[in-house]
């Protein structure tokens, strides 16, 4: 994609040129769901940890320098998924990613040359980054299951299980570029080889959710990103008839938990809140029309209905994000 085109996108709100965004070409990526439940930092942290809990899950990324971040951080994290989605790897065989030149990766995230720094920051972050990703599922099940394990009559009846799952997972297992410099100081990354892990590629496969990558990329706001994907994601459970109610505690949370003291709590949450109601409105008129979720009158959270899956099975009018490549 051209630097005009991008530099139109940048300028006009997807809703005020919906002739020319017709012309451009749709396309469908992957995120990985545990980053949809426990998202990357919006911005940021200046440290080499960072953790993130929401209800029986929790994400800890470490890195040796920093850790990934932002919109950009998001946006390579879609295509690093979408390529361990697509790549048919026979077991043992590790899914490589080549690029000829740092263009050609701003190329495949429809970002003009100007981000290459950003984006190169963001690929440092990856290379040197691992996370532990932590998960409780707790269910009533028949003490028969687990009869094997006990002595007789040590257990009866329905007992409570939880499950414990947890996982150390590098990004990559390597990375490798060439930093070019001419006699007039001209400077150009080539050569970019990277080779996805395999528990990051096995995760991705497992647990990968279908986004239209073309309207994630036009999401200005971080924390606008991780509500569509959320809420692409969370459609897939909901039932007709059945609707979704979720609180306004339990949004704030996860998007944007409270950092503050006791004292300063109301204040926060509530401006929080705010932002959040900003950002889903801005969702349902701008990015998926088809999303069918209000705030509750009592302003205590939302009720989100069944809604049009925003990439349906097989449809044609959307290409995968690396089959130009």
């Amino acid at each position: 994609m051209s630097d005009t085109k991008e530099n139109t996108e940048e300028l006009f709100p997807l809703a005020e040129y919906e002739q020319e965004k017709k012309e451009i070409m749709q396309f469908r990526s992957y995120m990985s769901s545990p980053f949809i439940a426990a998202s990357l930092p919006l911005k940021d942290v200046k440290k080499n940890t960072f953790k993130r809990e929401y209800n029986n899950i929790s994400l800890t990324l470490t890195s040796d320098t920093k850790v990934p971040f932002g919109k950009n951080g998001r946006l390579l994290l879609s295509i690093l998924t979408t390529h361990a989605v697509l790549k048919k790897n026979k077991p043992g065989e590790p899914v490589v990613l080549e690029y000829n030149s740092i263009q050609s990766l701003l190329d495949e995230l429809q970002l003009p040359k100007q981000r290459t720094k950003e984006i190169k920051e963001q690929l440092e972050c990856y290379s040197g980054s691992t996370f532990v990703f932590k998960e409780k599922i707790t269910k009533q099940v028949n003490h028969y299951l687990f009869e094997e394990m006990f002595d007789d009559d040590e257990i009866y009846g329905n007992v409570t299980a939880t499950i414990h799952s947890t996982g150390v997972i590098p990004f990559f297992e390597s990375m490798q570029y060439i930093d070019i410099e001419d006699e007039r100081q001209n400077k150009k990354s080539i050569a970019f080889r990277i080779v996805l892990s395999d528990k990051f590629t096995q995760l991705s496969q497992e647990h990968a959710v279908p986004i239209n990558y073309s309207v994630y990329k036009e999401i200005k706001s971080v924390i606008g990103k991780d509500l569509y994907t959320w809420f692409v994601y969370r459609n897939n459970s909901i039932k007709e008839g059945e609707p979704l109610h979720i609180s306004r505690k339990a949004l704030v949370d996860q998007f944007m938990p409270v950092k503050g003291n006791k004292e300063g709590y109301e204040s926060e949450e509530r401006v929080n809140w705010n932002y959040l109601k900003e950002q889903i409105k801005t969702i349902k008129e701008k990015y998926y029309p088809e999303l069918n979720v209000s705030i509750n009158q009592g302003n205590d959270g939302i009720t989100f209905h069944k809604s049009k899956p925003v990439i349906e099975s097989n449809d044609s009018r959307y290409m995968l994000v690396t089959s130009l490549i």
